[in-house]
């Protein structure tokens, strides 16, 4: 769970620089930092659902992905931003709480295959079947 709370600030961190980051295309401007970062989180709600396999382990690490996310969107002393209150902005942070939300409230079954399977004890049945 350390692990997963260590990368989920450092994913916390880069999505805050690099949500602006944007290629040009084709003529065509492609916002590969939003794709990034909102993937970023994606990646480390899913790993946290594969290996913890609960929502409290996905509430903890949202809450080191969200917390370096809305520190870089305080204003510090010097009165600068690294998430600034625009479309860019608004849309890395609402798209990592849509994000952090879906990894909450979809059921865990629908992360392993579909439906939860039954407990089957190994050892077979020793009732004889005539």
């Amino acid at each position: 769970m350390v692990v997963l709370v260590v990368v989920a600030v450092a994913v916390g961190v880069t999505a805050g620089f690099v949500h602006r980051t944007r290629v040009e295309l084709l003529g065509l401007s492609v916002p590969i930092g939003m794709a990034a970062a909102l993937g970023g989180v994606l990646g480390v709600v899913l790993l946290t659902r594969r290996w913890a396999r609960s929502r409290l382990a996905v509430a903890v690490v949202g809450a080191a992905v969200a917390v370096p996310v809305l520190v870089l969107s305080q204003f510090r002393g010097e009165g600068d931003l690294v998430v600034v209150e625009d479309g860019w902005g608004l849309t890395l942070l609402g798209g990592t709480a849509l994000v952090l939300t879906a990894g909450l409230v979809v059921p865990i079954s629908a992360y392993h295959g579909g439906a939860a399977q039954p407990h089957r004890d190994p050892v077979p049945d020793s009732r004889a079947v005539p």
